[in-house]
């Protein structure tokens, strides 16, 4: 045996110094060394591998766009965030089309995602035109995915709850509403709310359970889109307080909101709602502006605070498409927020994720500067029923990807 050789074996044979290589190398790269033997596929599947090699499990390395609300023949984009890398096929990104691994299913969409994995939903057409939901947890780093037990029928919401810094295992929490509420609720019911449910599946034991007290909440809740931050899922409302859900304690909590401006009757015009490195944040504007405040939540739940304060007119300049009012809605100009990224080392480089017609943006929020990240064709209204507007996205249309390698 030569030196050479013996070299190579010692560190196959070292778990330690194998690590410290495989750790290294992209995604592609690891997708395909996991079949040179169990023991190595052992290895990069491990929970503590991933924790090597994404360290951060809130660093976010590109973005998902995907709806099927608002277009009947809807698709999937990805554009990548880290290192302004540029998409093309000489990358990793292009590994990435998560949903094609889903086979055989009709309607496929993202319904959230959570520290690099999706919650997906699906149907499959039934005899008689009729037809059937199926949901999926899907990691779009690996293409795995696994299928759901059904929840209960006629949910409000299913909402991802994954941090692998806590825990290897995933839930899903379900909100349905209870209708004969005389015979869950042991307090006096008010008739102007609806009573709700909460159900969660958790990967660990593969079903669903019920849990927590039946609760009531306002009639226009929302239980779609929750985020999950600080251990529960956040669910925000238009009018009065929103909920959270503490996925440990199994207890639903009030978050105060901004007061509504006289006179609104529409309610809060939520411009965005999402988490970013543990934070949680909050864009609120009424009317045609181009001048407004990122809210951050206090951990407590004591309240919002202004953390940044952002004017776009830079952009509009450079970008005079923008200052358009939007079709759907004209008392908004041409732009919508997507997602806010903050960066762990510096908040002086956390961004905004822009998207104005035809382009998408990226928006430093400490030195104001703005770069283009992509070209995206603009939406339109055809012969189908197609929305006439000038954006393709919003931000419940954007789903954070994070490089996550290990199994679910």
């Amino acid at each position: 045996m030569s030196v050479h050789s013996s070299s190579i074996d010692k560190v196959a044979a070292n778990d330690d110094i194998l690590t410290q290589i495989l750790i290294k190398l992209p995604v592609k790269s690891l997708m395909r060394f996991k079949s040179v033997s169990k023991h190595w596929l052992s290895l990069i599947t491990n929970p503590y591998f991933a924790h090597c090699r994404n360290p951060n499990s809130s660093s976010v390395s590109g973005l998902f766009f995907y709806s099927s609300m608002r277009r009947r023949n809807a698709e999937l984009n990805f554009i990548p965030l880290q290192n302004n890398e540029i998409l093309s096929d000489d990358n990793d990104y292009v590994y990435l089309t998560p949903l094609t691994t889903i086979p055989s299913l009709s309607g496929k969409g993202i319904l959230s995602s959570c520290h690099g994995l999706l919650c997906c939903s699906s149907y499959s057409n039934l005899e008689g035109g009729d037809y059937q939901f199926r949901y999926h947890i899907l990691n779009p780093t690996t293409k795995q995915f696994k299928s759901l037990p059904q929840p209960r029928d006629g949910h409000k919401g299913l909402n991802l709850v994954f941090d692998p810094s806590r825990s290897p295992h995933y839930k899903v929490v379900c909100v349905w509403h209870v209708d004969h509420v005389d015979s869950v609720l042991s307090v006096d019911y008010d008739r102007n709310k609806h009573c709700y449910q909460i159900e969660i599946y958790s990967s660990e034991t593969g079903s669903w359970r019920a849990c927590a007290e039946p609760f009531t909440a306002n009639q226009n809740s929302e239980f779609l889109g929750g985020v999950y931050w600080n251990g529960a899922i956040n669910w925000i409302s238009t009018s009065g307080d929103s909920l959270y859900f503490n996925v440990e304690e199994e207890c639903i909590g009030t978050i105060p909101m901004p007061p509504i401006p006289y006179g609104d009757w529409k309610g809060r015009p939520f411009r965005y709602y999402g988490e970013s490195n543990e934070h949680l944040h909050l864009v609120i504007i009424y009317g045609p502006r181009i001048q407004f405040d990122v809210y951050e939540m206090e951990r407590d739940y004591s309240g919002w605070f202004v953390k940044y304060c952002v004017d776009l007119g830079s952009v509009g300049a450079a970008f005079p498409q923008m200052m358009q009012r939007l079709s759907w809605d004209p008392m908004y100009y041409s732009f919508a927020i997507l997602s806010l990224v903050r960066e762990e080392k510096d908040d002086e480089d956390s961004f905004l994720v822009l998207h104005v017609p035809g382009k998408i943006l990226r928006y430093n929020l400490g030195d104001k500067s703005f770069e283009k990240i992509c070209d995206v064709r603009d939406e339109h209204c055809d012969g189908n029923g197609m929305i006439e507007d000038s954006l393709m996205y919003f931000w419940f249309h954007s789903f954070q990807y994070i490089e996550f390698v290990s199994c679910i």
